[in-house]
């Protein structure tokens, strides 16, 4: 079985989660507060957002959240392959 490049699977999983962070942030923008608290009641069974969605985010907070996301999710990837090739 072939290695995993630990650096290239660590950009390849916080490149992803940045795209999944700021799709949550489009879709929150198209949807308005009433939307996004229907579809996270679908998506989260029994569960009520209505009083706990912010809708006001300033855009610093968002990429700043992006940016930690980015860190995390490639300090999971490279773990992930690291641990794969260890175990190969």
């Amino acid at each position: 079985m072939a290695t995993l490049n630990q650096k290239k699977m660590a950009l390849a999983t916080g490149l992803t989660s940045v795209v999944f962070y700021l799709g949550c942030f489009l879709v929150m923008a198209l949807l308005g507060k009433e939307g996004i608290v229907q579809l996270s009641n679908l998506l989260f069974h029994g569960m009520d957002f209505s009083n706990i969605i912010r809708m006001n985010i300033p855009i610093g907070e968002t990429l700043l959240g992006a940016a930690i996301s980015f860190l995390f999710w490639g300090g999971i990837g490279y773990l992930v392959a690291s641990i794969y090739n260890k175990l190969n």
